[in-house]
């Protein structure tokens, strides 16, 4: 679901302390599945409400820029469904609905999407959620002209390991 490349990805950058910290605030270790610092202009594609089901079963995301501009992540609820948190994509085929929830995240039809929250992306401010969840980012594009102006953010998708040593 999506596309297969994202503008302003994949920076270099000190991942090992981010997740340091990220463990010391879950307060559990975690297993990262994917690491990535974006940053997203005006110029960005078009968000996509979205879920990371597939890439974790949490996920964390750092705001690490500070704007005038209302930056943040806006969560959602697919209404012909009714449904918060996507399937996984198996469900999905069996459920015969994989194809219009694909169609349906990439378009944001405000007639399939009621906004139901909206988290502020204040300056290192850590949103930890779960994976599953429909969310995106706000502003749907990004934010100024060039790399130092952007929406600059840190996300990990990641699982958490229980007693057992298991995913």
């Amino acid at each position: 679901v999506g596309s297969s490349y994202y503008a302003g990805m994949n920076f270099q950058g000190h991942h090992a302390l981010m997740v340091k910290e990220l463990i010391r605030l879950v307060g559990a270790p975690i297993v990262p599945n994917s690491i990535f610092f974006r940053v997203t202009n005006e110029d960005t594609e078009q968000a996509y409400i979205h879920s990371d089901r597939e890439s974790g079963s949490h996920t964390c995301v750092v705001y690490l820029s500070d704007h005038e501009e209302p930056s943040g992540t806006a969560f959602y609820k697919h209404t012909p469904t009714g449904m918060i948190e996507m399937p996984s994509f198996a469900e999905m085929q069996d459920m015969g609905i994989f194809d219009q929830m694909s169609k349906d995240m990439v378009s944001r039809d405000p007639e399939k999407w009621e906004q139901l929250d909206y988290v502020e992306g204040k300056y290192n401010r850590a949103l930890i959620f779960h994976a599953p969840l429909f969310h995106s980012r706000y502003p749907i594009h990004g934010i100024g002209k060039t790399e130092e102006e952007g929406r600059l953010v840190w996300v990990c998708h990641f699982f958490l390991i229980n007693g057992r040593g298991e995913l």
